[in-house]
């Protein structure tokens, strides 16, 4: 059982997060964690609220440098929390942070490679989204994301890399494509979109 409820993790978002997009990026990132942890039989709690803290301190760094991203995100909910929570979450959400450069944390569970794919195609789904005619997930299909990660010119911010490493959890691109979709268009009308 976790030690911290849905509504403490949702008060902190608030508490330390002020900017809309980042809250939303939260929240899709929550529940594609939740779809992979049922999908894996995973604890999905414990895999949900990993996504949903897992940028914690965006609005603290700088994002052209995000030298300390993951690591104030460890030090606020080990302030909060104090050892409380999963040693395996606190990794993940350092580990999310490989390709910066910063931490030496590097992803090696299933849980790491989940929330850092988790969190890429979160941001890539909305790019989608944003080029159809009705700015919907709805209209968004599972094959034209994976023909638009090909283009490197479409949501270039997007680490791929991250996105294609779902396969180190036995997970197809495919299958986690199509899952992390219905699992966002799911909250299609809490994001706008």
């Amino acid at each position: 059982m976790m030690p911290i409820t849905r509504d403490q993790s949702a008060a902190l978002l608030d508490k330390h997060v002020t900017t809309d997009w980042i809250k939303l990026h939260s929240r899709e990132t929550e529940v594609i964690m939740q779809a992979l942890a049922e999908k894996f039989g995973e604890d999905q709690d414990l895999w949900g609220l990993t996504g949903l803290l897992h940028d914690l301190d965006m609005d603290k760094v700088d994002v052209n440098e995000p030298k300390d991203h993951g690591k104030i995100t460890s030090e606020l909910l080990k302030e909060e929390f104090g050892d409380d929570l999963p040693g395996e979450m606190i990794h993940a959400i350092q580990a999310h942070c490989e390709n910066l450069g910063y931490l030496e944390v590097k992803r090696e569970s299933k849980l790491d490679f989940a929330l850092a794919a988790a969190e890429n195609i979160s941001g890539f789904l909305v790019a989608c989204a944003l080029v159809m005619p009705d700015k919907k997930l709805a209209s968004v299909k599972p094959d034209s994301v994976i023909k638009k990660l090909k283009k490197k010119d479409f949501a270039r911010k997007v680490n791929r890399d991250f996105i294609y490493d779902i396969d180190k959890t036995g997970l197809s691109l495919e299958e986690f494509v199509e899952l992390a979709l219905k699992a966002v268009s799911g909250i299609g009308k809490e994001i706008g979109l």
